[in-house]
């Protein structure tokens, strides 16, 4: 009897001892496979960015000072809240971490070996940050990292559309404020009149390019298909083809793949490819992530 109680008292302490940390892991936002994509993709987008203010600031400081504002613009409220359910230490350092960089550019000259600092700075906090937040299993799971290349060729095609001068309902074909795409149609190559929102949908599908190859699966006959309309979408925005070519390829050639292959369950997305309609006022991301919410990881 005497013993049962020693080891009840024991237990009792180590639950008090234990009790702000157990909080902690029971009331902590618990991440599905499609929110971990997203959250995955906004890293890459911000390292995108971050890098690409960088690599212009030497030849035009106000494009390079647009990327650098993209970084802080791309984390939202809701990002930093859940960044800091996991480490308040780091979500207070990374909003920091990024304000300070885009101050970097208020100055008439900045300092490149300071911004290269700062950039190095940038990808160590956010793999930090991604190492608190997702879970390892899903940081290696097929499947994420497949939404994640559906989420980076959505972010490309924004940023596509932007640098065209597209608002943000200009994805639907039929929208009147598609002016300067539509215009374009029967040209050879569409007018950017974005220079920054051109290179970041550049590195976004190379991006998106990348992810594929760490997972591209040999096995299925469609893998190699996928990767040539990744290419394709890629060599299309390269030579600044009408924003119409290129929404097709996504449309009736990268989604339904993605589809087949990794089994995304990408349906309302691929009914738009059938339908040659999009939903107004939302982009391909958006729509990834609202049709493969159910998604389980595997």
């Amino acid at each position: 009897m005497n013993r049962a109680v020693y080891f009840s008292i024991l237990w009792l302490v180590l639950l008090i001892a234990l009790g702000p940390n157990t909080n902690i892991s029971v009331f902590a936002h618990t991440f599905s496979g499609d929110e971990s994509a997203s959250f995955l993709t906004l890293v890459e987008m911000m390292k995108i960015e971050s890098q690409l203010a960088e690599k212009q600031l030497p030849s035009n400081v106000t494009v390079a000072k647009e990327h650098a504002e993209h970084t802080t613009e791309l984390l939202t409220a809701n990002d930093t809240k859940e960044i800091s359910e996991k480490n308040p230490r780091l979500a207070t350092e990374l909003n920091d971490t990024l304000t300070d960089f885009v101050n970097a550019f208020e100055t008439e000259s900045p300092s490149e070996s300071e911004v290269k600092d700062k950039v190095s700075n940038i990808s160590d906090i956010l793999s930090e940050v991604v190492s608190a937040r997702i879970d390892k299993e899903q940081l290696n799971n097929v499947t994420v990292k497949a939404e994640v290349v559906n989420d980076l060729v959505g972010e490309s095609l924004e940023h596509y559309g932007s640098a065209l001068g597209m608002e943000e309902n200009g994805h639907d074909e039929n929208n009147t404020s598609a002016t300067n795409a539509t215009e374009n149609v029967n040209n050879e190559t569409a007018k950017i009149v974005d220079d920054a929102d051109y290179q970041s949908a550049q590195a976004a599908v190379s991006r998106a390019i990348d992810t594929y190859n760490e997972i591209k699966p040999n096995e299925n006959t469609n893998s190699s298909e996928l990767g040539d309309s990744l290419s394709s979408l890629k060599s299309k925005i390269d030579s600044k083809s009408p924003f119409d070519e290129i929404d097709k390829i996504v449309d009736e050639k990268i989604t339904p793949l993605l589809n087949d292959i990794f089994k995304l369950n990408l349906a309302e997305e691929e009914d738009h490819a059938k339908e040659g309609d999009h939903a107004e006022g939302e982009d391909h991301a958006g729509e990834q992530s609202n049709a493969s919410s159910d998604n389980e990881t595997h």
